[in-house]
């Protein structure tokens, strides 16, 4: 296997794709996902309420279920003001815009 261009007639499938750019890689995920850590290594976007952790790992995927654990976190943490705007927001998109808006949000875990 040849790391770089090649000099003989191969057809191409031995050759490692180009590395991304450099920088310590980001969270998994969707590319494109806002809060990942960009070329300075600070965070795009900081967490709105990060003292707020919702566990959503291993639960129910239904988003009634995630806008309702998301909800109730912000009301038990004294920001029951907020959470017309978070269900606003949330519900602006399809499920990728849920997660992503959650994660703007709150301390996902």
């Amino acid at each position: 296997m040849q790391l770089g261009p090649s000099s003989d007639a191969s057809d191409g499938d031995d050759q490692l794709p180009a590395p991304g750019p450099p920088g310590p890689p980001g969270p998994p995920g969707p590319a494109g996902m806002a809060g990942q850590i960009g070329s300075g290594g600070e965070r795009d976007e900081e967490v709105r309420h990060p003292e707020v952790v919702v566990e959503l790992t291993g639960g129910d995927g239904n988003a009634y279920a995630i806008l309702g654990a998301v909800g109730q976190a912000l009301r038990r943490a004294g920001h029951a003001g907020d959470i017309a705007e978070f269900l606003d927001e949330a519900t602006s998109g399809d499920n990728d815009q849920l997660l992503q808006t959650c994660m703007r949000w709150v301390t996902v875990t």
